[in-house]
């Protein structure tokens, strides 16, 4: 039975559940997008040929109304003339012989002049992975750090229960914890802005043979930088028939690191939900469960969770893929390159699950409150703590004694100071410590990581 293409019969989530979610993404990493960057770098090379090594004129405006001009339609007919010659590229290269034909361009002889396909897909890919991440990836990374930092200053002095190994700590504030996650991905996508991209146009086998043989008094080396710096990308002249792909895969490593930050935050805001620290929004037209209907789950933030896996997964296996080619290439590389697009498009799905969550949670500073004061222990660092300043060397064990493994209460806490024997203004300072107020400077460094990052135009 044949089915028309649509939503419910996609194999990849991408094109069918999630594909509303996405479209942003296919202007930078579909197939069309792909053949639109060839097309763009075959033109671009050829105004390049025509007129700084034939030194003869040909028409930009012409040039870039035929870029501007192509779309889906145009697509499918290199998609046809693929189907005949089997070989993307030079799909392309058949395909813009007609075009320049129809528009009276006498050079189509030049089109991709010199060059192999992967100097033209070097660069194609290097157009991709920019624009997905200038346009698509890193907004939407901005969008994520403005929201935790609003939302880091507004519960910056809400107190909260610490837990290091699962267990009670000392007290923080949920400001302060979201906080840590702010900075952390600012970190990372300043550091991802910066990575540069690398792409080639040294021939066949990365020496310049046919470019030289035609053309030998010209200066190919300087001539293929000019050129490959004019897409914004980064030349790069020692090479074999591709790119080497280090480059690549340190944008694809910065962003698993991100990721895995992003993870991390959708598994914190998971257990604080879990613990009763944060509470989601109900709406009432939603089903948490098909049979219990109580339930409000934090879905959202296990959507980003799942989505930043699956991504972390294709990722990593980029990066262990693309550093390793047979002597010059082999095809390889060419078929999983086709699926960086779902890595970037996970990714996406990732972030936006997770603004999604954070959209519908708030603490609940009643429940922080009552965690935070049935549990009295929590204050005993700064009650050693003291005892050591009034010269105490037993001060640790003393306390350790008496609290550790044990749920202190504020009766036992207050029995403890009556019973050791201190100055009148030690048990003073000592009875100053509650679990609520023993939060150090959560505030002042929450506020001084958001002028940070406002300084450094993170925000």
């Amino acid at each position: 039975m044949q089915r028309v293409n649509s939503a419910l019969t996609a194999i990849s989530p991408l094109d069918g559940r999630y594909r509303e979610k996405l479209n942003e993404c296919s202007s930078y990493v579909s197939e069309y997008a792909l053949i639109r960057y060839r097309v763009i770098v075959e033109l671009r090379y050829l105004y390049f040929f025509v007129t700084s090594i034939l030194h003869k004129k040909i028409s930009k405006t012409l040039i870039d109304r035929i870029i501007n001009a192509f779309d889906e339609k145009e697509a499918e007919k290199i998609k046809a003339c693929e189907r005949v010659t089997n070989h993307d590229v030079k799909a392309v290269e058949y395909y813009l012989h007609d075009v320049l034909k129809q528009n009276n361009i006498p050079y189509g002889a030049y089109v991709h002049f010199g060059l192999t396909s992967e100097d033209i897909n070097s660069i194609a890919y290097g157009l991709m992975i920019k624009d997905v991440r200038d346009h698509v990836l890193v907004p939407i990374i901005v969008i994520l750090v403005r929201k935790l930092s609003d939302m880091a200053l507004r519960y910056k002095a809400v107190p909260m229960l610490a837990r290091t190994h699962g267990q009670p700590a000392v007290p923080t504030t949920f400001g302060k914890e979201l906080m840590n996650f702010v900075v952390r991905i600012a970190r990372e996508k300043h550091e991802l802005t910066m990575l540069p991209i690398e792409a080639k146009l040294t021939g066949a086998v990365g020496n310049f043979n046919a470019h030289t043989i035609a053309f030998p008094n010209i200066d190919w080396i300087k001539k293929s930088q000019s050129f490959v710096h004019s897409f914004g990308l980064q030349s790069t002249i020692m090479t074999t028939q591709i790119v080497p792909a280090d480059s690549m895969v340190r944008i694809f490593q910065s962003l698993e690191r991100m990721n895995f930050l992003c993870i991390g935050c959708a598994e914190d805001m998971w257990r604080y939900i879990s613990d009763g620290y944060v509470v989601l929004d109900v709406k009432k037209t939603e089903v948490g469960s098909s049979t219990m209907p109580q339930k409000v789950n934090p879905i959202d933030f296990e959507n980003a969770e799942g989505n930043l896996q699956t991504a972390n997964a294709l990722f990593r296996f980029f990066a262990e893929k693309f550093l390793i080619s047979r002597l010059q290439r082999d095809l390889s590389d060419s078929v999983v390159r086709r699926s960086i697009g779902s890595a970037c498009a996970y990714s996406v799905l990732g972030y936006k699950s997770l603004l999604q969550g954070f959209e519908k949670i708030r603490p609940d500073e009643t429940v922080m409150k009552r965690m935070l004061m049935e549990h009295w222990e929590i204050v005993t660092e700064g009650v050693q703590t003291i005892l050591r300043m009034s010269g105490d060397t037993k001060a640790y064990e003393k306390v350790k004694n008496f609290a550790r493994g044990e749920i202190v209460t504020e009766a036992s806490l207050e029995a403890f100071i009556s019973s050791i024997s201190v100055s009148r203004a030690t048990q003073k300072k000592l009875r100053t410590i509650t679990p609520r107020s023993y939060v150090g400077l959560s505030v002042q460094l929450v506020d001084l990581a958001y002028k940070d990052m406002k300084t450094k135009g993170d925000l």
